[in-house]
């Protein structure tokens, strides 16, 4: 039963869920809001997943430094991939609950929507942790990278209006329906053996190991 729910729920943070969820969603702000606030979210979200492909890219292919953070708490703690899913997760799930509050017309749901964004993304983070994908340390840096992107989104975006978007209950089936597929058939999502596969070809060569000992000292130069 543990094991079915932190499948199901590690799938919330799944590029191919979220993939496709992203695209609408820009859309959606395109459509019925403005085009700056989708091209601030676009912005928003490339850099996040742009810095987790490269932090990936270095950890597979080259080794990365310690986590620098809390290291009594993650002493011995794998670190080599950051958590895609936990970054992903959270610039999502984070920018639209953010967004949304801010046009709330009640007080509860002004603090009830970022803070069940937040559960939501811890329980995705918990889970990579539960099936054993990533460690703690490699779970908390996919948050921190994820959040930093969500005060980005919010900041460059403080002066727009917020985005009156209905949720179609086509769009809620279809998320539902995604979701039990996923967790029925796996993730079929090749992203994490695509950068492997890229990182260890170009980690054999000294130009991306000698960089990355440059960029992040204590990794393998």
């Amino acid at each position: 039963m543990f094991a079915t729910a932190s499948g199901a729920i590690t799938h919330l943070g799944s590029s191919s869920l979220l993939v496709p969820l992203s695209a609408l969603y820009a859309t959606a702000l395109w459509r019925h809001h403005s085009a700056p606030l989708a091209l601030r979210w676009l912005l928003a979200l490339s850099l996040c997943l742009g810095v987790m492909v490269v932090l990936k890219l270095v950890g597979h292919g080259c080794g990365l430094p310690d986590f620098p953070l809390f290291p009594s708490l993650f002493a011995g703690d794998r670190f080599v991939s950051p958590s895609g899913h936990a970054a992903f997760a959270t610039v999502f799930y984070g920018s639209v609950a953010a967004l949304a509050a801010r046009d709330a017309r009640s007080v509860w749901l002004r603090i009830g929507l970022p803070l069940a964004a937040v559960a939501l993304v811890l329980a995705i983070g918990a889970s990579r942790v539960a099936v054993s994908a990533h460690s703690g340390a490699e779970v908390v840096a996919g948050l921190l990278i994820g959040g930093l992107s969500v005060l980005l989104f919010l900041w460059t975006s403080r002066k727009d209006g917020a985005p009156r978007l209905r949720v179609s209950p086509w769009l809620l089936g279809a998320l539902a329906l995604g979701l039990a597929l996923l967790v029925h058939a796996g993730d079929p999502s090749f992203v994490e053996g695509t950068i492997r596969r890229v990182a260890y070809h170009f980690g054999s060569g000294a130009g991306l190991c000698e960089l990355a000992g440059r960029v992040f000292p204590g990794a393998r130069g």
